[in-house]
């Protein structure tokens, strides 16, 4: 079992596996809480994500 949405879906079932891939998630701001958060969600297999923070990034 080499992919990691395999792994997600033995433990969640099929069903909510693709409930999360269909999903959308916003996560706003990505300090130190905000961007583990935006991580945590993407490795779990969410769709779709927004990201919003104010700061400016050079």
């Amino acid at each position: 079992m080499s992919n990691w949405k395999e792994r997600t879906e033995l433990l969640l079932g099929a069903e909510k596996a693709e409930m999360l891939s269909r999903a959308h998630v916003l996560v706003v701001g990505l300090g130190g809480v905000g961007a583990y958060a935006a991580e945590m969600v993407c490795r779990a297999g969410v769709g779709r994500m927004t990201i919003a923070d104010s700061d400016d990034v050079s």
